[in-house]
């Protein structure tokens, strides 16, 4: 059970990481949330790690750092598009093209085969996707530039998520001390811009936040690859989206419609299907 707890758990705080990273960037620029993220992510992580020392391997911190490296080329492009307000459309296509690669990796590579109920789960949520992607009215206009920026963050996420699954339970803090270390390393080649309003201030703290989540999110998705099926992993990633709306009802005072509330059911029936599968 505790692959399902932390697959949860995971599709939950990246939810949180994504939206409190828009609204940072909505409130100061990209360049500022990705910096102050992942110093946050990293002082974290370095912590941590100080209370571990034997964990850290040499190996793992390298693949760590190469998977934090190209998951961070991500951040910038799913910044940008959350801040335009469409997290509604922007995170199903992220978690879409996440989910599509992991699982297509579990049965190409990883050989797992799959149960007979898992096309149902796996039609549930792409279903729960296609509904909270729906726009309402009220919601900004998606743009062919938004849709580009989506799916150029979910490939890089994608890449991030295989190369961590060749990370063992017992190097999971050394692994993501490498990953945070490449993802802060990235964040140098883009300086934020000097701004000293309240607003930008505002923006840094849910940058902070957001890094923060971001730590409890990775540890949760490693332990969770390496106690449940990668395929599973990928259907519960699915439910982010839904999550995602929920959070930027409050957060990016955004208003789901009828068809987005049935597309977050959707996506909960889905994690009921594999949960007790």
């Amino acid at each position: 059970m505790i692959g399902e707890i932390t697959a949860f758990s995971n599709a939950l705080i990246t939810a949180a990481t994504n939206t409190l990273g828009g609204k940072s960037t909505q409130l100061s620029n990209w360049r500022t949330t990705l910096r102050f993220s992942s110093f946050a992510a990293l002082v974290i992580i370095a912590t941590l790690n100080l209370l571990n020392l034997e964990g850290l391997i040499l190996k793992s911190w390298v693949i760590g750092f190469i998977a934090g490296f190209c998951g961070g080329m991500g951040l910038p492009p799913l910044y940008k598009a959350i801040a335009s307000g469409a997290v509604s459309f922007v995170s199903p296509v992220v978690a879409l093209t996440q989910s599509f690669f992991l699982i297509l990796f579990a049965i190409t590579v990883k050989n797992e085969s799959l149960s007979w109920v898992f096309p149902i789960a796996a039609g549930l949520g792409a279903i729960g996707i296609f509904l909270c992607a729906r726009q309402s009215a009220g919601n900004p206009q998606i743009t062919f530039t938004i849709f580009l920026l989506a799916l150029t963050a979910g490939l890089f996420f994608s890449g991030c998520s295989i190369l961590l699954t060749e990370v063992e339970n017992n190097e999971i803090l050394g692994a993501l001390f490498g990953a945070r270390f490449g993802v802060f390393l990235l964040s140098l080649f883009f300086p934020p811009k000097k701004n000293s309003g309240k607003t930008h201030q505002r923006g840094i703290k849910f940058a902070q936040l957001s890094g923060s989540c971001e730590v409890i999110a990775n540890i949760s998705f490693l332990v969770a690859i390496n106690n449940l099926e990668l395929s599973k992993v990928g259907i519960f990633m699915a439910a982010t989206p839904a999550l995602s709306a929920l959070i930027a009802i409050k957060l990016l005072h955004q208003k789901p419609s009828i068809i987005n509330w049935l597309g977050i059911a959707a996506s909960s029936g889905a994690l009921a299907i594999i949960a007790i599968s």
